[in-house]
């Protein structure tokens, strides 16, 4: 409603203005024109004065005229003679009646125009029949006047009626796909976020329904990666909890030898030791989201942190007789050295995790004036391009089988770590070729030596 009552009203104001405008043009050129015409008048009915039918003649040539005039004839004894339209006739002072009479051409005619439409005279001499006559010629706006009102109502309604016809059939072309949208939108606000708006259109709306599909396909990404991180998650959590809960009744009831105690006791460890692990993760991740996680800035050797974190995977790499292949130069940066151990031990935990056994792992390390690049490279499985996308969105994990175990944390946190040291973490892999993780860093403090 608010749409057609602002159409109507810029409609109504438009044509105002229009007209305003047109109106002073007009008397403008009316201006210009209304004495040539009015003299021109006169000279045509002096031609026709004396024939029979004079009067008729005047009124003829009144009647074509867009303003109606009055023919005022006076003589040399001042009488006077009226043909023409009847209307009301301007006193003309003697004076003007001699100055005519003497040959001379009389005007009232302004050459600026009045804001309001009044009558003029104009004075021709003539002679007829060897009697010198003075001819009047005046004229009257009533007509004028209402002539142009009546055309402006006209344009007005006309204006008005087609207008509110054509907006009303735009107005459903237009509504149609907001009011589809708009329907969307509650379903997305309902957490339906399969939702799709179809558009043919390149138009705003046609954009705007197209950013709209795209938001609505994020969310539905989003909400799959959550629910696949909450069922990862109880995953995770069942599972040594089931561990924990069957070895410790076992041990409860003493049905085990006692090898087997130390055997349960050491899995029950180990269970332990990965819920905790997970909690840690899960609170990590909430702690940066919240952007409130303590951030200690000290210099330290990065290539060093490096090597101490490949030392502590000794055991992992090892087992899958995996070669590291290192290219460190001695670096010194300024960051939470805590923080950045979490990095580069996830981005090593995964090149090892996805990578065949016997396989290759490049670290590589190069300093320049902006800071420092940090790639890890493995032979692994690879990533699809697709998954690349959302690796580093929490709660993504590539391995949806869960058959080797990961609850999609690590990258989330190591971008968001990165981040905090304003820095970037980018991924190049293809299937079964490999991956490569890039860090940078920058740090004006770096030295390398």
């Amino acid at each position: 409603m608010k749409l057609v009552l602002s159409f109507i009203i810029t409609i109504v104001l438009s044509v105002i203005i229009t007209i305003t405008i047109t109106t002073l043009l007009s008397k403008d050129r009316l201006g210009d024109k209304l004495e040539p015409d009015m003299f021109r008048m006169g000279e045509e009915f002096i031609q026709l004065y004396g024939a029979n039918g004079s009067d008729e003649a005047a009124r003829f040539l009144s009647n074509t005229s867009f303003i109606h005039f009055s023919f005022i004839i006076v003589d040399s004894e001042y009488n006077r003679r009226v043909l023409g339209d009847r209307g009301p006739t301007l006193p003309i002072d003697k004076s003007v009646v001699d100055n005519v009479l003497r040959g001379d051409r009389f005007s009232t005619v302004e050459s600026e125009p009045s804001n309001k439409p009044k009558p003029n005279i104009v004075g021709i001499p003539f002679i007829e029949n060897n009697q010198k006559y003075a001819l009047f010629v005046q004229s009257h706006p009533q007509r004028q006047i209402s002539v142009i009102q009546d055309v402006q109502l006209i344009q007005l309604i006309s204006v008005l009626f087609i207008g509110i016809i054509l907006f009303a059939y735009v107005s459903t072309i237009l509504i149609k796909p907001i009011q589809r949208l708009s329907g969307a939108m509650k379903k997305v606000g309902k957490g339906d976020y399969s939702v799709q708006v179809e558009h043919a259109s390149s138009d705003e709306i046609g954009l705007l329904t197209k950013n709209f599909n795209q938001m609505a396909k994020e969310l539905n990404k989003i909400e799959t990666m959550r629910q696949e991180f909450i069922a990862s998650v109880s995953h995770e959590i069942q599972s040594p909890l089931t561990s924990i809960k069957g070895f410790s009744k076992a041990l409860k009831d003493n049905i085990v030898s006692e090898d087997k105690k130390q055997q349960y006791l050491t899995i029950i460890e180990k269970e332990s030791t990965r819920l905790s692990q997970l909690s840690s993760n899960l609170l990590k991740l909430a702690s940066l989201d919240a952007e409130h996680h303590p951030f200690h800035h000290k210099t330290y050797d990065l290539d060093e942190q490096i090597r101490h974190v490949i030392l502590a995977l000794e055991p992992q790499w090892t087992e899958k007789e995996l070669e590291i292949e290192l290219d460190l130069e001695r670096v010194r940066i300024e960051g939470d050295e805590e923080l950045l151990e979490q990095v580069w031990l996830n981005l090593l935990s995964n090149s090892i995790k996805y990578t065949h056994q016997s396989g290759t792992i490049e670290v590589s390390m190069a300093s320049m004036k902006e800071g420092v690049t940090v790639s890890v490279k493995d032979t692994g499985i690879g990533i699809d391009e697709e998954d690349q996308k959302y690796i580093f969105e929490s709660f993504y994990t590539v391995d949806k089988s869960r058959s080797l175990k990961s609850n999609g944390l690590g990258l989330a946190i190591s971008k968001k770590i990165v981040n905090l040291h304003e820095g970037s973490i980018s991924v190049e892999s293809r299937i079964n070729k490999g991956s490569t993780f890039t860090v940078f860093l920058p740090d004006k403090k770096s030295q390398s030596t």
